[in-house]
């Protein structure tokens, strides 16, 4: 094995125990039994994006961000790993477990829902009825959250996320 080989598994070796030990929920997952959601495979990830995550790879040998899955297998954050991974002939992977949320809101009363992701800081701390801050095409809005849903990966597009939950206004101050 040459010097660079052997230097290299080290390096990943290294990351993974550093990772494992970090992660308690951390799991490891051969490559070829990740499921993507179609959302994912219809929408390539930016370049700007993949060049950086691939930099980031080449000087440190690990993958910048984890792999996360939803409770029934299916990926749900961390493509861009998944991608790399696979590019590199990498076999297994970490991995965990984890959760995300849409919001389906309008916004006037009745009118057209449109979806935003749930940050993870904001995941099962939003209702229908409550008012969140999106970002929209026309600028950074207050919609009413219609409904929360887990999300099930056949969004048609990559979702904006949600900003924050709006306070409610304050009372006789």
């Amino acid at each position: 094995m040459s010097k660079f080989a052997h230097d290299f598994i080290r390096k990943v070796l290294i990351v993974i125990d550093k990772y494992l030990k970090k992660d308690e929920g951390a799991r490891m997952m051969k490559i070829d039994n990740i499921k993507i959601y179609p959302c994912f495979a219809a929408h390539e990830p930016k370049p700007e994006k993949m060049e950086q995550k691939e930099r980031y790879f080449e000087e440190t040998g690990a993958l910048q961000s984890q792999i996360i899955f939803d409770s029934r297998g299916n990926l749900i954050d961390g493509y861009t790993s998944y991608l790399i991974a696979k590019a590199h002939g990498i076999q297994c992977v970490p991995i965990r477990y984890g959760r995300r949320q849409i919001v389906r809101a309008s916004h006037k009363p009745g009118g057209k829902l449109y979806t935003w992701e749930l940050p993870g800081i904001l995941i099962d701390r939003v209702s229908a009825g409550d008012r969140v801050i999106v970002r929209t095409e026309r600028g950074i809005k207050a919609v009413t959250v219609a409904a929360v849903e887990e999300y099930a990966g056949n969004e048609p597009e990559p979702l904006r996320m949600v900003i924050r939950v709006r306070r409610a206004a304050r009372h006789g101050k």
